[in-house]
């Protein structure tokens, strides 16, 4: 296995589908929830966006471009760690899902506590 800082976000995905795969379907469905919950409110996350590294419609296209995935993909993304890694964490749709397993894990408060923990080592800087 790789150092730890060698590991790309595909990489990091893998292992957080190998270690727990009973905690990736409510994962899918919670990202699923975030794309939908950030448009139906898009004005109102537009107006407060405050993130100098990107603009606010390149976050809508990344948020499009994981529910795209998620729509055609479905259930199988639950089942395949190389599709679900390569899918929704593979170049710059990481910022979405990264942001979507930080909250995932640390705003509400995820009752596996070593999904959380690997979560954090693994994606949290």
């Amino acid at each position: 296995m790789k150092p730890i800082e060698h590991l790309t976000n595909v990489d990091k995905a893998k292992i957080i589908f190998q270690l727990f795969p009973d905690e990736i379907p409510a994962l899918v469905t919670f990202i699923d929830g975030m794309c939908k919950a950030i448009k139906d409110n898009e004005q109102a996350n537009r107006a407060k966006w405050d993130n100098g590294f990107i603009d606010f419609g390149y976050w809508l296209t990344l948020l499009n471009e994981v529910e795209a995935k998620i729509q055609k993909y479905g259930i199988r993304l639950n089942k395949s760690q190389r599709l679900f890694a390569d899918q929704l964490f593979d170049g710059m749709l990481a910022l979405f899902t990264n942001h979507c397993i930080y909250v995932y894990t640390t705003v509400r408060e995820h009752p596996n506590r070593k999904f959380k923990v690997a979560i954090d080592l693994l994606f949290n800087p």
